[in-house]
């Protein structure tokens, strides 16, 4: 044996081992505190290494925000920790969010690039996902002047919205006052507005395609078991490199709709026509396309590839019908659940629209919707958690140090249902939400359904167009009320990517 080996293995006796393992370990936790060094609290001498703090998660939580909740109970509704590779900080204080989101969007507007990410969103091209950048400025503004175009056209909007809440209604009238799940009808119905939203007159999900498209996301949203456990995957980035399922089984979906989005989109280039204004979203897409490479804009041009396409249309179709469908679903079970709000409802709408269908105009005369419409949303909480930020450059939050680099979620749930800011926050009250002169308030602060900032909802308008559009055609209908008398819908949450009611089955009662 040579000299220099025989002289490592005379060292490697058991006590030198065990010394040199604790060496190292008092050498990991030196440099976790120097890491984390006046950033918010959080544990520190359970960081581990490789895995982090982990184990510090309650691993039988339902849902993401319960995972945090003892930390939140040790160390306060700001605190950091790490996962893996990332340093992880929560925000659950009304000051908290409100700095990051809004007062800072900025420099809070970045998001994790992880490899479930990169790889479902072919690299970050979407506007959800895709990091703060040049790419995601032009697209974020090509999908908001697209929106805006679209909801300009008020008679537009009106007739697509009201002609899928008029198939509602035919659907429900159809059950007979029997007890039937009206997750499906709601989902179609919104769908099919998005549908000739994104790609033109006459599309809906009555096209085999479509119905595909639809299926693959609802696949995507009810399958959270996969979604959570890839989301805690993520951040540790080896993982990608083992012989895990999962991360196929959550991202093959996806490269599905992009094949199906792809066959729509190559149809409609084959028979672009740039003399024509746009009359859609995949038009809109194709006709700034065609302007950059009049202008031979070549950086344009690179951010208007065939894969930013695939994932702007499927941001649009996604995100455009899921979080409403979502929202009208809750609508119901919370009205279900108190009927007197229910009746008011419909008192309101008898003065206002009596025997004709509710249009956008009554949206000013009926306050107590819009109210229903926001309560739901508060107390609902389509996303206890908005899609997380990360921080592009060195900042603070509530005094704390906030590296470049940290992964920031933003707990408007916690906000939402903040006994400091909102009485009996719980308690499904719309009335909070309107003024001693019987206005609705839409301005009151400590409200984030759809985020705030840079990285607001850019679908957030198109959104309460249509909810208020079917809330009001449905109930100046019907009268929903348990499926067996004294049954009224669960009001807790199931979490996934969003947080949606448990099915629950219900009655329309046709009114006179």
């Amino acid at each position: 044996m040579p000299p220099v080996f025989a002289m490592i293995y005379n060292f490697l006796s058991m006590g030198n081992v065990l010394l040199l393992l604790l060496l190292l370990l008092m050498l990991h936790y030196l440099m976790v505190m120097y890491e984390f060094r006046n950033m918010p609290p959080g544990p520190r001498l359970t960081t581990l290494p490789v895995l982090g703090n982990l184990f510090s998660l309650d691993a039988k939580a339902e849902k993401l925000t319960d995972a945090f909740q003892s930390l939140s109970e040790t160390y306060g509704r700001v605190f950091s920790l790490k996962l893996g590779s990332y340093k992880f900080v929560m925000a659950s204080t009304p000051e908290a969010v409100k700095e990051m989101l809004v007062q800072k969007s900025v420099e809070y507007a970045g998001r994790p690039q992880t490899y479930s990410v990169k790889r479902r969103t072919l690299g970050g091209k979407d506007i959800a996902f895709g990091n703060y950048g040049p790419a995601w400025k032009f697209h974020r503004k090509l999908f908001t002047t697209a929106l805006r175009q679209y909801l300009s056209n008020i008679p537009l909007i009106e007739s697509r919205v009201s002609a899928q809440a008029e198939k509602m209604v035919q659907f429900m009238e159809e059950q007979g006052g029997k007890p039937f799940d009206p997750a499906d009808c709601l989902m179609r119905g919104v769908a099919d507005v998005i549908c000739g939203i994104t790609f033109g007159e006459g599309y809906d999900t009555t096209h085999p395609d479509l119905t595909k498209l639809l299926k693959l996301c609802a696949h995507v949203v009810e399958n959270d078991d996969v979604a959570r456990l890839v989301t805690m995957l993520d951040f540790f980035p080896f993982t990608q490199y083992l012989p895990i399922k999962a991360y196929d089984r959550f991202i093959q979906p996806f490269f599905s709709m992009f094949d199906i989005i792809g066959k729509f989109l190559k149809d409609r280039e084959d028979n672009f026509d740039p003399t024509q204004p746009a009359q859609d979203f995949i038009s809109s897409l194709l006709c700034a396309r065609n302007e950059a490479r009049f202008n031979s804009d070549e950086e344009r041009c690179a951010f208007l590839s065939n894969d930013y396409f695939l994932n702007d249309i499927e941001v649009m179709f996604a995100a455009g019908y899921e979080t409403t469908s979502t929202t009208l679903k809750w609508v119901i079970a919370y009205l279900v659940n108190y009927p007197k709000y229910q009746e008011d409802i419909q008192r309101q709408l008898d003065e206002v629209v009596g025997n004709r269908s509710p249009s956008l105009d009554d949206r000013p005369h009926l306050p107590l919707i819009q109210a229903t419409i926001i309560e739901t949303l508060r107390v609902g909480n389509v996303g206890p958690l908005l899609l997380p930020h990360v921080t592009i450059t060195d900042t603070t939050l509530c005094g704390y140090r906030i590296p470049k680099d940290t992964i920031v979620f933003a707990n408007t749930e916690a906000v939402h249902l903040n006994p400091k800011c909102w009485e009996n926050p719980k308690e499904f009250n719309p009335y909070r939400h309107i003024d001693p002169e019987g206005k609705v308030v839409t301005n009151q602060g400590n409200f984030y359904p759809f985020g705030a900032g840079r990285r607001v909802c850019a679908g957030e308008a198109l959104a309460k167009v249509k909810l208020f559009l079917f809330v009001s055609s449905l109930f100046h209908k019907f009268t929903f009320v348990p499926a067996e008398d004294g049954c009224p819908p669960s009001l807790k949450g199931v979490f996934s990517i969003t947080q949606f009611p448990a099915p629950y089955k219900i009655r329309a009662i046709k009114r006179k």
